[in-house]
């Protein structure tokens, strides 16, 4: 008796503790319109109708795992059926909503049609829609995964669809439309519900950890809501690997560790090593990753996101925000990869993803992906990084060196007799002569944004390589001089020139010779000329003896020539 005793309390203690936990999926999945993230234009549809009493038939519901298609579904039941009234906000209260919530409701049938696609299980449910509800204005047929069904249970759903009962609502809830045959389309109001951004997903998952009590880092949720891949559940879910993974705190390396990937930082590692062409560096971090238990496909991921969303950085700037590296990163990486090489290093990528499968092992395939990105540039771009690199000074400060400028100087003399430009035919490959003297006269005559032109005007020309032109900015200004700003410098140069030039520039700090201080001087000599100009005047000297007059300097101007 006393062994039947221990048992019977053991399996009290069970049931009371049973379930005790509940998954951030379902404990935050929302119960009302106002709750659901990410799909307004669905929301928005519903909730107008549901207030103006213009009820559809049927609806369907289309979109990727994770999005709210069920959830949408059961808030659109309650409202239906709300005992207060039928309105977009239901009570939460009435036994009615609370029915559906727990998925009691007898007039709510929630149907997989995956398991149930036969003729003999939809001929079963026809014949239950005839049925007046048993306590609700409607009964509301759920199909989850609706495009499993066959080509014969279309056909008897059909006549269904398209005079169904008053008293009846369907609701087509897949994750491919296409699959649905066109004539059921047609009868049907349809919504795509779309993937969640990275933005909402990390907004989100901060809100409900934050009202859970958990300390989190923001590169971690980050690497959470890029590893859903648009869906909340997904990210929910891998939240909860997280909490249980992690000890008090989820920290960038312990998820990036759960998720079998790197750090953001070391993602940015080794996008930068690839931007730099640094094979020696390439190679110790993925020795280093090597030793890791990490996913490779999703690493190739990570790094073609970083890349894609480089490339349309190179169009819009405010895409930078995306990026996970801070904007001088992100500016400086657009500086060193062309539009072109982006799209090279981006097809390398898809193409190795594919081929991983095939190499010897997937680590073997990833490092050699990342070695040919690092390898194959087209020999024009080869050839012109090669000549920036000559540029640099032995000492690896960022100013050009006093041979660049004697070199410079000499180029000068030399150049100063024939004319400002000098191309000899054969296209691509003419080659440009110009001298430091001479760019200044050919850059007030390029047609720039006054924005950029009045930063290009800090730029001191250091020499000239065939299509390459090189030239030097201050530190402070090269900083604010993005890729955007670059661009319309080395279009507007092309367009010049009537060749396609090529443009590096580096830190150096040469503004006494910029275009910039070279009108300033000019401006200077022309009021000092203005000033003396004054002074010498006999009116003014007359005034000043008679009068004890004084000349205010800064009233003085020059002369515009007309």
């Amino acid at each position: 008796m006393r062994k039947i005793d221990k048992s019977f309390a053991y399996l009290n203690y069970t049931n009371k503790d049973i379930m005790s936990y509940q998954v951030l999926a379902r404990k935050w999945r929302p119960n009302d319109f106002s709750e659901v993230v990410g799909q307004e234009h669905v929301v928005q549809a519903l909730s107008n109708s549901l207030d103006k009493n213009k009820i559809h038939q049927a609806f369907v519901l289309s979109g990727t795992r994770g999005v709210g298609k069920t959830t949408i579904a059961r808030i659109l039941a309650k409202s239906l059926n709300c005992e207060v009234g039928l309105d977009s906000k239901p009570c939460h209260e009435c036994s009615t909503c609370v029915s559906i919530s727990e998925g009691s409701f007898m007039d709510f049938q929630e149907i997989d049609a995956a398991s149930s696609r036969g003729v003999d299980d939809t001929k079963q449910l026809l014949e239950t829609v005839m049925h007046m509800p048993s306590s609700s204005r409607y009964k509301v047929y759920l199909l989850d995964e609706v495009h499993m069904l066959s080509t014969q249970s279309f056909n008897m759903l059909l006549k269904t669809l398209e005079e169904p009962p008053e008293h009846v609502i369907f609701i087509l809830a897949t994750t491919l439309p296409e699959k649905i045959p066109a004539t059921v389309l047609s009868r049907c109001l349809q919504f795509n519900l779309k993937n969640l951004t990275n933005t909402q997903l990390i907004e989100r998952l901060s809100y409900i950890l934050k009202e859970e009590g958990i300390d989190f880092e923001d590169n971690a949720i980050a690497q959470i809501a890029r590893a859903g891949r648009g869906s909340l559940r997904d990210s929910l879910t891998i939240a909860d690997q997280a909490i249980a993974f992690c000890e008090g705190k989820l920290t960038d390396e312990e998820v990036a560790k759960m998720l079998g990937t790197l750090p953001s930082d070391n993602v940015l590692k080794l996008v930068k090593c690839i931007a730099e062409r640094d094979s020696k560096s390439l190679l110790d971090n993925l020795n280093e990753i090597n030793q890791l238990s990490v996913d490779y496909f999703r690493l190739i991921d990570l790094i073609l996101e970083n890349l894609q969303l480089l490339a349309f950085a190179k169009v819009s700037e405010e895409i930078l925000d995306q990026i996970d590296l801070n904007k001088d990163e992100a500016l400086g990486l657009m500086d060193l990869l062309s539009e072109d090489e982006l799209q090279l290093l981006y097809q390398i990528g898809l193409i190795a993803k594919r081929d991983m499968e095939l190499a010897p092992s997937l680590s073997s395939g990833f490092d050699m992906a990342l070695l040919r990105m690092v390898a194959f540039i087209p020999n024009e771009i080869q050839q012109t990084k090669k000549k920036v690199k000559q540029l640099k000074p032995d000492n690896h400060k960022e100013t050009p060196s006093e041979d660049l400028k004697k070199e410079e100087n000499n180029k000068i003399q030399e150049v100063e007799k024939q004319d400002i430009l000098q191309i000899e035919e054969g296209g691509l490959e003419q080659e440009l002569d110009i001298s430091a003297k001479q760019w200044n006269q050919i850059f007030d005559q390029l047609n720039l944004d006054p924005g950029t032109k009045q930063l290009a005007s800090h730029c001191y020309f250091i020499k000239s390589d065939e299509t390459i032109i090189y030239l030097s900015m201050p530190e402070e200004k090269l900083n604010l001089f993005s890729g955007k700003h670059r661009k319309e410098l080395q279009d507007a140069l092309s367009t010049f020139f009537e060749v396609q030039c090529n443009l590096f520039l580096e830190v150096g700090d040469f503004s006494k010779e910029s275009p910039n201080e070279i009108k300033e001087e000019e401006k200077r000599k022309e009021l000092k000329n203005a000033q003396k100009e004054i002074e010498q005047d006999p009116n003014v000297q007359s005034l000043v003896e008679a009068f004890g007059a004084k000349v205010i300097e800064s009233s003085i101007e020059p002369r515009s020539e007309k």
